[in-house]
């Protein structure tokens, strides 16, 4: 057991990361987050009044890496606008299958976003990625228009990310047209997103 650590504080988020991802943030505890440190079971205390306080800054770090793969998805001096665009949606569909418990955590009611800046602000970050390459696609749009379809986009890619994490939806085994046509999108999510993100 260690009770001595050169950053205690940002042990203790590292280790809530792996916690959250491994075992979802509804099974989460200061505890648990503890033993993964391996350091005295009061010592997340020290640093996290809450639990909350401790899942806003696993979902700040979630939104920080998210908006990293957008930017360098975004900013890939070899591809145009759309391709650009495309990239970035699968990129983000990649994180949404491959971080679950992550993912779930950022878009969960459990944290209120406004109580806690440094997560809002992380938040806000990812979705100007967004906003940036639409706005790009789209010269001289307004920024009422942009906003619009900036949702129209994200809530489509949300979804999807929703639909291929349903394993029961497989063509293999419900012959019906949405089984079919789930099972022609995760044969080929790229095509879908040149079919489904008309930009």
């Amino acid at each position: 057991m260690k009770y001595h650590h050169g950053n205690l504080k940002e042990e203790l988020i590292s280790s809530a990361c792996v916690v959250c991802e491994s075992d979802g943030h509804d099974r989460m505890s200061l505890r648990s987050i503890a033993k993964e440190a391996k350091v005295s079971q009061t010592a997340p205390y020290r640093h996290f009044k809450t639990k909350e306080s401790l899942l806003a800054e696993v979902s700040t770090r979630g939104f920080i890496e998210l908006k990293e793969i957008l930017h360098n998805a975004h900013t890939k001096k070899t591809l145009s606008a759309r391709e650009k665009f495309l990239e970035m949606a699968e990129a983000y569909i990649e994180f949404g299958l491959s971080k679950r418990n992550t993912y779930d955590l950022m878009h969960s009611p459990v944290i209120d976003k406004t109580q806690f800046p440094e997560l809002f602000n992380s938040a806000e970050a990812a979705f100007e990625e967004l906003a940036y390459i639409l706005a790009e696609l789209n010269p001289g749009i307004s920024e009422k228009d942009l906003g619009l379809k900036c949702i129209h986009h994200w809530a489509l890619v949300h979804g999807l990310i929703g639909l291929l994490r349903n394993e029961t939806l497989d063509a293999s085994e419900i012959d019906t047209p949405a089984g079919n046509a789930m099972g022609l999108v995760r044969s080929d999510v790229k095509s879908f997103l040149i079919s489904a993100l008309e930009v």
